[in-house]
């Protein structure tokens, strides 16, 4: 193999490795050097836990927050996700408040621009869900815990 070829060939691995360490390094995800979270730890009991928000209706009723639409520009996969980062880290209550009124100010907006058929919510809460897994997922909608992480309710205020 000649001289330049053979530089080639290292110059391409220490890329790789390099975006790898990386992407391991600041926990980000940048395809090909992703460090697969969903693959890096193991589970030893059939349980799953996520972060589920829920909306809080006039008569007090929660309905769940899962579709796209309700949840623009984030998605039920990422927006947990983001929340639990900010949950994770000490002092987040401010943070979380302000994320948990986004999400609430912006459904709200997108309802009365047509945009989503749901109901007009006065709260979002933030619950940590946790289910036995079966098969077929037969609980999905029926999680075996459910704890407040955190709530916030719409603005009073007239603008």
């Amino acid at each position: 193999m000649s001289t330049r070829r053979l530089l080639v060939a290292h110059c391409i691995i220490l890329f790789v490795i390099a975006g790898s360490v990386y992407d391991i390094g600041t926990r980000q995800e940048h395809w090909p050097f992703s460090n697969y979270p969903m693959f890096s730890t193991v589970h030893r009991q059939p349980t799953l836990t996520w972060l589920r928000l829920f909306g809080v209706t006039d008569d007090n009723r929660e309905v769940p927050l899962l579709k796209y639409n309700e949840l623009w520009p984030l998605d039920q996969s990422r927006l947990p996700l983001g929340l639990r980062r900010v949950a994770d880290q000490p002092d987040s209550g401010t943070r979380l408040q302000g994320a948990l009124s986004d999400v609430l100010q912006r459904y709200n907006a997108r309802r009365e621009k047509g945009e989503i058929k749901g109901p007009e919510l006065r709260a979002v809460r933030l619950y940590k869900v946790g289910w036995t897994l079966e098969p077929f997922a037969a609980n999905l909608d029926r999680p075996s815990s459910r704890e407040l992480v955190a709530e916030t309710a719409a603005s009073t205020e007239a603008p």
